[in-house]
């Protein structure tokens, strides 16, 4: 999935509403909900001379102006009620343990950090920043691993941050995972994914794996990231 220039969609969220940001308000703005960000820097971002916030930068610019954050990697603008998101690394970790080729365990880090590299859009991430990532001890990725760990795995950056999403995306890859596991054909999944009520396809799949004793991944069974 493409995503559109940083820039473009801040100024844009700044643009939209009846309040028009400049780049001082804002920084009070962000200042106001607790977050720290310069306007020198907001405007370095604005104009496309900066395009790789940390996601906690994303995050406090996202909260300031009322939008999602999921909205600055290409998901959806509107906040739900009571919605808080921000970057979740139970999201990465379900990615290694669900996304991987049939017949083989997890990508392991190494793995994955040669597939981001070689994009050359994402910069370099290395192997220990992504276990890092994966057990949560560093929470603050920038802009462009978000989009290079999505491109991995094939997921939608705002997967990281929409719990809506991510929710709908992981029924998907769980009822998948555990149909390949069941050596269902291809063609059956296919029909399921179209024609078949999620509701109804989950109660197929949870009827199959447990005839046939195949645990869901996230029931304590999962492969582990070495």
């Amino acid at each position: 999935m493409e995503v559109r220039p940083f820039a473009d969609l801040l100024n844009e969220a700044c643009a939209r509403g009846p309040r028009r940001f400049t780049n001082v308000e804002l920084a009070g703005a962000v200042r106001s909900l607790g977050g720290e960000i310069t306007h020198t820097y907001i405007s370095q971002l604005r104009k496309g001379d900066r395009d790789n916030p940390t996601s906690r930068t994303v995050e406090d610019l996202a909260h300031a102006l009322g939008v999602h954050p999921a909205y600055f990697v290409g998901g959806r603008h509107e906040l739900a009620a009571g919605e808080h998101p921000r970057w979740n690394p139970q999201r990465l970790r379900d990615l290694f343990e669900l996304v991987h080729p049939p017949g083989r365990g997890p990508y392991s880090p190494e793995e994955v950090t040669s597939s981001v590299g070689a994009v050359g859009a994402y910069g370099k991430i290395s192997p220990t920043y992504i276990r890092e990532l994966i057990s949560g001890t560093s929470d603050n990725p920038r802009l462009k691993h978000i989009l290079g760990l999505a491109h991995h795995f094939g997921a939608e950056p705002s997967y990281f941050f929409d719990d809506q999403l991510a929710g709908r995306v992981n029924e998907q890859l769980q009822t998948r995972h555990v149909m390949e596991r069941l050596g269902v054909n291809a063609l059956i999944l296919r029909a399921h994914e179209e024609s078949l009520e999620p509701a109804i396809g989950r109660r197929i799949v949870d009827a199959l794996a447990k005839a046939l004793k195949v645990d869901k991944p996230g029931k304590g069974t999962a492969d582990t990231v070495n």
